[in-house]
């Protein structure tokens, strides 16, 4: 059972709690606006595979040096460029992670939909049992 009472918060504390929601959805605005500017980049191969990729994660380019084609074989080949295009993914996300940590006060943010799932039923359960049986 929580301590939450709903009937026992004030129109002042009501206010404080919208005034402080409107104040971090300015913040997180803010600092949503520059996000597709991100992009990351990834190499592999001794730095002979470049991948760049866009702030959604898609694919923006590609880069190959040609000699790869001659010293490796068409499976090695296609695992390195897998692995150029997720550092580039990776660096992508840490990067959207980090500017998000900024506007919320150095926090990082998780990506974890299970978390954010697990969360929001916390919050129900304490609400419903904070209601009057019927």
């Amino acid at each position: 059972m929580s301590d939450f009472d709903p009937a026992a918060v004030t129109p002042e504390e009501l206010e404080k709690l919208a005034r402080r929601a409107d104040e971090a959805m300015a913040t997180l605005v803010q600092a949503m606006n520059g996000l597709e500017e991100v992009t990351g980049e990834g190499t592999s191969a001794g730095g002979k595979i470049r991948a760049a990729v866009e702030s959604d994660g898609l694919l923006r380019e590609i880069r190959l040096d040609p000699r790869l084609l001659r010293t490796m074989g068409s499976d090695e080949l296609a695992e390195a460029v897998v692995a150029a295009v997720r550092a580039a993914q990776l660096s992508a996300r840490g990067q959207l992670e980090e500017r998000l940590a900024a506007a919320e006060g150095g926090v990082r943010p998780s990506f974890d939909i299970r978390d954010v799932g697990r969360g929001l039923d916390a919050i129900q359960s304490a609400f419903l049992s904070s209601l009057p049986p019927r």
